[in-house]
């Protein structure tokens, strides 16, 4: 925001969609004076909560049409009313327009780009990256892992501390412990597989990530899918079950294994 503020003094005009976020609350709107609108919004106390901003352009000059800078913030609005994951405080609602067949593929492809593009910036209010946003029926199978836990006579409050390696089928990821969950860190990979026994819970919250863009598939490597984001599952079971396609348990996380050295 204060970038925002520092560009607004030097700009005439930034033709942008923009969002606003910060503290549970955002702003998504569109201007032909972008950087200053956002300048303005910082001076009025009920928009105090923005901490952040982020805006949708042409590169130079900036020169972004109206009516794309219109269907952007409209197709944005529709999306962070989806996700559900921050109040939108808005001052116009912005307009849908109609249009061709044609340029509604396009304006779509410019939402999906815009919206990947703001997501690796650090914006969460179209895409979190926590447990709560499981599907329903993820998080009462999530609860059965829990079950199993205890079953077993694992507690969760004496769990590891420290990164943890993924010991199955040569796969390479990494992860940890939170209070949250289990956190597979960004980088790792997953196979990019499934097993008939793989849960049907699971095979939806993959599909669920890999439409969202958090896994991703790696170029030339057929059999493995990489995460993008660092990413919080309910349960370390949870995460090797996805990682692996398998169902497999927790006790696939284990601690980093040092080189071997030998004598000289």
């Amino acid at each position: 925001m204060a970038m925002a503020k520092d560009l607004a003094a030097a700009s005439e005009g930034w033709p942008a969609c923009y969002v606003i976020a910060g503290n549970g609350e955002a702003i998504i709107g569109e201007s032909n004076r972008a950087i200053q609108c956002v300048a303005e919004h910082t001076l009025e106390p009920a928009r105090a909560f923005g901490s952040e901003v982020y805006l949708l352009h042409e590169q130079e000059p900036h020169a972004l049409a109206w009516s794309t800078r219109l269907d952007l913030a409209h197709r944005l609005t529709e999306l962070a009313r989806e996700a559900a994951l921050v109040i939108l405080a808005r001052t116009v609602e912005p307009k849908a327009l109609t249009w061709t067949v044609e340029h509604t593929a396009t304006m779509e492809r410019l939402v999906t780009d815009g919206r990947r593009l703001m997501f690796d910036a650090g914006c969460r209010i179209f895409d979190g990256n926590r447990a709560s946003q499981l599907s329903v029926q993820a998080e009462i199978d999530d609860n059965q892992d829990a079950d199993e836990a205890v079953e077993t006579g694992l507690q969760i409050s004496s769990l590891p501390e420290g990164e943890l390696e993924f010991d199955y089928c040569g796969i390479r990821a990494k992860g940890y412990h939170d209070s949250e969950g289990f956190v597979v860190s960004a980088g790792s990979e997953a196979r990019n597989l499934e097993t008939t026994s793989l849960r049907r819970n699971i095979k939806t919250l993959r599909a669920d990530l890999l439409k969202k863009g958090i896994v991703v598939p790696i170029a030339g490597v057929e059999d493995r899918l990489r995460f993008r984001v660092a990413w919080t599952f309910f349960s370390a079971a949870v995460a090797a079950k996805f990682v692996a396609g398998a169902h497999v348990a927790g006790t696939k996380w284990v601690r980093r294994r040092k080189p071997i050295t030998g004598a000289k």
